[in-house]
């Protein structure tokens, strides 16, 4: 207490003669203060020493930055007049004041890991009130310092927490601490930090691509809640900068959401090479072979990770094309067409891979066998298919009917044309996959086999899909689609003579003959 309380005369009433004598002087003050933040002794003298640090920032920006002169010494200098040398004889400039806001931000920062919740909480706020509150005096080096070397720093530990490589084991109390520290200062701090680049946007800008890496970083992570904190900060950083973003920005930020819905596909190898790794548990490293009792275990652990792996990846990429979708209806009409091509190459990524898993028969009836384990629906990702489809038919649809496109518009719409017939094609696989035997589709007359309620539910589930894939090729302009009707027609036909799960298909497809195919078909006799 009487250590503290020297502490705060010589702070309050000789602040300027500390930034006057070496900076070495300063870095000592702060740390010292640091010091008496993690003291475990009284909680009170940590809070009291955190405002002091943001006492110290107030004190720094009022006269060694001013506003004006910025890289002198202020005239409120006590050693008024005089420039301030430091060993080598040169004056104070930009770089130098490096020296001086840099060891207070990082002693701020590196309080964000101390387990006292008030502590980090407290710690976070002041870090973040000095950058807002002075950040305009700040050149873009330092920022790109205080970025690489502070605010990176902070969500270092979050992105290392659960590697599942790291071989770090953590006991239930230190994992209750590390949750904390992870979904309330970790969700804090990445907003903080979104919240700082759009502030100080005009300075910060050439750090775009960096603060993607960081937020793809989140999206990336084997864990859905830290997924979810940085999907919830990417559609932030969008909602609030995307209007000042260069064509070259967006490009940046499209193809970041690429490269995330890629690195995020669920998988689902060790269903498929099950063989495999059968035999690779009997035997490990020393060579013997595994006790039954304890390959069962082993296996359903290995089992049980990898199937929660599976619905977190499955769970992030919902959010994932969710969020695309929730940015491109912020700026649809001021993005390139190129930039919009990529969104759907994206999303797309993410159906074909979720139609790949729903279409493997054999990896269902796998999935099926251990249901009372997995847990998992069937098909396993019919939703995240349904949904991602939707979504890259509204992109190309909006595209080639609502755009002057120009000599974009031809390969546009062989995406569009291409998309329809992909998705009509995998809905008939669907229905006929357990309709009829082989010989049928060899043409060969036999009776239709019913189709169960399992499978019913699944082509009521992809009914709206089919739907709105029949309206956006009636959407298409007449010449294009007559052009395209020889490859749509037995398509519509096999439509026609599956079975449904409802009669939405029916309705849409009875409507499209009616108004688009019937017209044709009367104009060309």
């Amino acid at each position: 207490m009487l250590a503290f309380e020297i502490m705060e005369k010589i702070v309050r009433d000789y602040f300027p003669y500390i930034t006057e004598t070496e900076t070495t002087t300063f870095t000592d003050s702060v740390n010292c203060l640091i010091a008496f933040t993690n003291s475990r002794f009284s909680k009170d003298i940590s809070l009291n020493a955190i405002g002091f640090l943001r006492f110290c920032a107030a004190k720094l920006a009022e006269g060694d930055l001013g506003k004006e002169t910025f890289g002198k010494v202020s005239a409120s200098s006590p050693r008024e007049g005089k420039d301030k040398k430091f060993g080598n004889g040169e004056s104070i400039n930009k770089v130098d004041h490096l020296y001086f806001w840099f060891p207070l931000l990082a002693g701020l920062s590196e309080l964000s890991f101390d387990p006292r919740p008030e502590i980090r909480k407290s710690a976070l706020q002041v870090l973040f009130d000095t950058l807002r509150n002075y950040g305009q005096h700040f050149s873009l080096p330092l920022w790109e310092k205080v970025f690489e070397s502070i605010l990176f720093r902070i969500f270092d530990d979050a992105r290392r927490a659960i590697d599942p490589t790291g071989g770090h084991e953590i006991n239930g109390d230190e994992e209750l601490d590390q949750d904390a520290w992870l979904y309330e200062t970790c969700t804090l701090a990445l907003q903080l930090v979104v919240d700082l680049f759009v502030n100080f946007y005009d300075t910060v800008n050439p750090l775009l691509k960096k603060v993607l890496m960081l937020l793809v970083s989140f999206i990336k992570r084997p864990h859905q809640r830290l997924a979810g904190i940085g999907i919830a900060a990417f559609v932030r950083l969008m909602s609030n900068a995307g209007k000042l973003f260069s064509e070259d920005k967006w490009f940046e930020v499209v193809s970041s959401l690429k490269e995330a819905a890629k690195e995020t596909l669920p998988d689902f190898s060790f269903m498929r090479n099950e063989e495999d790794f059968n035999r690779m548990n009997q035997y490990e490293s020393t060579g013997t072979s595994i006790p039954d009792d304890d390959l069962d275990n082993l296996r359903r652990h290995h089992l049980l990770a990898a199937i929660s792996d599976i619905k977190c990846r499955a769970a992030v990429q919902l959010l994932l094309i969710q969020a695309v979708m929730e940015i491109y209806n912020m700026y649809r009409a001021e993005l390139l067409v190129e930039n919009i091509v990529i969104f759907f190459d994206a999303v797309h990524t993410v159906a074909l891979h979720a139609h790949k898993i729903n279409s493997d028969a054999a990896l269902r009836s796998k999935l099926q066998e251990l249901g009372s384990i997995t847990q998992m629906q069937d098909p396993p990702l019919l939703r995240l298919e349904k949904e991602s489809y939707q979504i890259c038919l509204i992109f190309l649809q909006n595209l080639v009917v609502n755009r002057p496109l120009g000599s974009k518009e031809s390969e546009v719409e062989s995406y569009l044309v291409n998309l329809c017939q992909e998705i009509l094609q995998s809905y008939i696989e669907n229905a006929y996959s357990k309709q009829m035997s082989d010989s049928f589709l060899d043409k060969q007359l036999h009776w239709r086999i019913p189709l169960g309620s399992g499978r019913q539910r699944e082509l009521a589930a992809r009914a709206p899909l089919i739907v709105a894939t029949l309206e956006a090729m009636c959407s298409l302009e007449d010449s294009s689609f007559v052009k395209n009707l020889p490859s749509f027609f037995p398509l519509l036909s096999r439509l026609i003579s599956c079975e449904h799960g409802s009669n939405e298909v029916q309705i849409a497809l009875s409507d499209m003959l009616s108004s688009s195919v019937g017209p044709v078909l009367l104009w060309s006799c």
